[in-house]
């Protein structure tokens, strides 16, 4: 815990084992007067002062994007079940109860020799997945990476709000016949997917408006699509930067689009577009035919 000036004031937590200890950190957000932190192997509320009020073990790994969640605390992640050697969309309460499983996949269909039951470590690359954030309503916003497809869950049901036919692009050979060479050297429990395409979304987030926004990379678009809560097209904010865009992560604060690039030279900040105006313009602000590589 830190003030505003970086000073230390208190930290919490430990290894494993220890009291509040944790296995492996994931994600750490503050939700009112709580903290909510993913951890490897549970999810754990604790007070601002690093009390520990509840903790509840996960069976598998869940990797969640906890900065989106819904203020009451409702969070979302991918979810890898070892019983049935899937990848899931599971939607939790704050304290970690699944409330519902909303989609999934055999891991097998892309990660051949996976097997339900048994352990297996799998690589990160442009494998299918799930990008999903909530409505200011509570309601889960949701797609597949490899579909133009933008879902909405709302009372239990899921409701399409936007479809597309978008042509993906494909991997380069070179790096396909590289990959090939690599999964062709490893044994279980590792395994790996070797992509022909690249995923059509690459990220999904809601902004403070309500509005969604989709970062496309396809053959006829690479930026962000911008879209009303009911799937209504409202602009398309293209994207040229001298960055890799598959690494950088994308974030939305005080009506701008934000991507995070990571790199040997340190963390930079891009502005990518402007989300609503809410905000005066400022210098790098875009207008929605361009986005600027501007660092900030």
């Amino acid at each position: 815990k830190f003030d505003p000036d970086g000073v230390d004031l208190a930290r919490f937590g430990g290894p494993e084992g220890e009291d509040a200890g944790f296995t492996h950190l994931m994600a750490i957000r503050a939700v009112g007067d709580s903290l909510l932190v993913l951890d490897a192997g549970s999810v754990s509320v604790f007070d601002l002062s690093g009390q520990l009020r509840s903790r509840r073990a996960l069976a598998d790994t869940i990797v969640s994007d906890l900065p989106r969640l819904h203020p009451d605390g409702q969070w979302a992640g991918e979810w890898i079940i070892e019983e049935t050697a899937e990848k899931a969309l599971t939607h939790r309460s704050a304290d970690g109860l699944e409330q519902s499983r909303i989609a999934a996949y055999a891991l097998n269909e892309l990660f051949p020799g996976v097997e339900p039951g048994g352990m297996f470590f799998i690589g990160p690359t442009q494998a299918r997945s799930y990008v999903y954030d909530f409505l200011p309503d509570g309601s889960l916003v949701w797609a597949v990476t490899d579909e133009a497809t933008v879902n909405v869950r709302r009372a239990g049901e899921d409701e399409t709000i936007f479809s597309a036919a978008w042509p993906a692009v494909p991997f380069p050979p070179d790096e396909i016949h590289s990959m090939r060479e690599r999964q062709a050297g490893l044994s279980p429990p590792l395994f790996m997917n070797v992509p022909e395409k690249y995923q059509l979304i690459q990220d999904l987030l809601v902004d403070e408006t309500g509005d969604i926004w989709l970062y496309v990379l396809s053959l006829d678009r690479k930026g962000f699509l911008h879209l009303s809560d009911s799937g209504e097209e409202l602009g398309f904010h293209v994207v040229d930067a001298d960055f890799d865009l598959l690494t950088a992560r994308v974030t939305a604060e005080r009506g701008r689009l934000y991507f995070l690039a990571g790199g040997e030279d340190g963390t930079r900040i891009y502005v990518a577009a402007q989300t609503t105006k809410a905000y005066p313009p400022g210098p790098n602000s875009v207008k929605p035919d361009q986005t600027q590589g501007q660092v900030n």
